[in-house]
C-alpha cells in the first residue's frame, strides 16, 4: 500500500518534470530566436566596422560605409532596382490581396462542388520550390507565345504574374481566417435596413476584416521585396530588382557596403511591420 511519503515524491517528481520540461521549451524557443536572428545581426555589425571587409571581431566602429552610399547607389544601379523592386511589391500585394480575397470569401462563405480541391489548388504554391515555380512559369510563357507565334518578353508583367502565383496563398489564408471568425448576422442586418449586398460587403465586410486584408497585403509585399528566385527566371534586362543587383554586386563590392544596404532594406522592411500594425493589429492575422 502507497505511504504518505511515496505520494509526496511522486509529486515531486512530477513537479520536476513539468519545470523540466517547462524550461526546455523555452530554451528551444529562445535558441531557434537566436538562430534565426544570429545573421541579421552580424550584417548590422559589418556595416559599422570600420574595415570594409568582413573582418571578425570588428577593431572598430564607423558610419562610414552609410554616409558613402549616396554617391554609390547611383553607380551600383541600387536606386533603379530599389524603385523596381517596390513598384512590384506594391502591385504584388495589390493583386495578391484582391484575388486573395475574393476566393477566400468563395471557399469560407459558399459551400459548392469541388470546394476543398479549390483551396488545395490555390494554397498549392507554398510546398513547391520556388525554383520549380520560376523555371515551370518561364516554360509556361515560351509555350504560349510558341502556340499564339508570339515573343513574350520578359518585362515587368511576368514578373508580377510570377510573385502573385507565390504570394496568392498568404492573402487566402489571413483573410479566409478573419472571415471564419466573423459575424454574418451583420450583414443581413445592413441589409434589412436598406444597403445592397455590395453595399454591406464593401461598408460592414471588409472594416471588419480589414486586419486580414491588411496582412495578407503585408505578406504579399514583403514577399515579393525580398524574393529572388522567381525573378531571377521572369526578369528581363529593363527590370532588375533588388535580390539580383545585390548578389550581382556580391562578388565585387565590399561587404561592409552591401551589409549597409541590407541593414538599410531590412529597417525598411520593419517598418512597414510596425506601421501596419500600430495601425491594423495584423500580428492577430500572421
Amino acid at each position: 500500500m502507497a505511504t504518505s511519503d511515496d505520494s509526496a515524491r511522486s509529486i515531486r517528481f512530477d513537479q520536476l518534470v513539468s519545470r523540466a520540461g517547462s524550461i526546455g521549451y523555452r530554451a528551444l524557443i529562445w535558441a531557434t530566436i537566436v538562430f534565426l536572428l544570429s545573421p541579421l545581426v552580424v550584417v548590422v555589425i559589418i556595416s559599422f566596422q570600420e574595415s570594409a571587409y568582413a573582418t571578425w571581431p570588428p577593431q572598430g566602429f564607423t558610419l562610414e560605409h552609410y554616409t558613402a552610399l549616396p554617391n554609390q547607389l547611383g553607380f551600383l544601379g541600387v536606386e533603379e532596382a530599389l524603385f523596381v523592386s517596390v513598384e512590384l511589391a506594391v502591385a504584388t500585394g495589390i493583386v495578391s490581396t484582391v484575388l486573395g480575397a475574393l476566393a477566400a470569401f468563395a471557399i469560407v462563405r459558399y459551400d459548392f462542388k469541388y470546394q476543398t480541391t479549390l483551396e488545395t489548388i490555390l494554397i498549392s504554391p507554398l510546398i513547391y520550390p520556388w525554383i520549380v515555380v520560376g523555371l515551370s512559369l518561364l516554360l509556361f510563357i515560351n509555350r504560349v507565345g510558341d502556340i499564339l507565334g508570339l515573343t513574350i518578353e520578359l518585362n515587368f508583367w511576368t514578373l508580377l504574374l510570377g510573385h502573385v502565383m507565390f504570394t496568392l496563398p498568404y492573402p487566402i489564408r489571413t483573410i479566409g481566417a478573419s472571415l471564419q471568425n466573423y459575424d454574418d448576422s451583420l450583414e443581413e442586418a445592413a441589409q434589412n435596413l436598406g444597403a445592397t449586398e455590395l453595399e454591406s460587403y464593401l461598408r460592414v465586410t471588409v472594416p471588419l476584416i480589414q486586419p486580414g486584408l491588411m496582412s495578407g497585403f503585408v505578406f504579399a509585399f514583403i514577399l515579393s521585396f525580398n524574393q529572388y528566385i522567381v525573378s531571377l527566371f521572369l526578369s528581363g534586362p529593363e527590370t532588375t530588382t533588388m535580390p539580383l543587383v545585390l548578389f550581382s554586386l556580391f562578388y565585387n563590392t565590399a561587404p561592409a557596403t552591401l551589409a549597409a544596404i541590407a541593414t538599410l532594406l531590412m529597417a525598411g522592411v520593419l517598418s512597414v511591420i510596425f506601421v501596419m500594425e500600430y495601425l491594423f493589429g495584423i500580428s492577430d492575422f500572421m
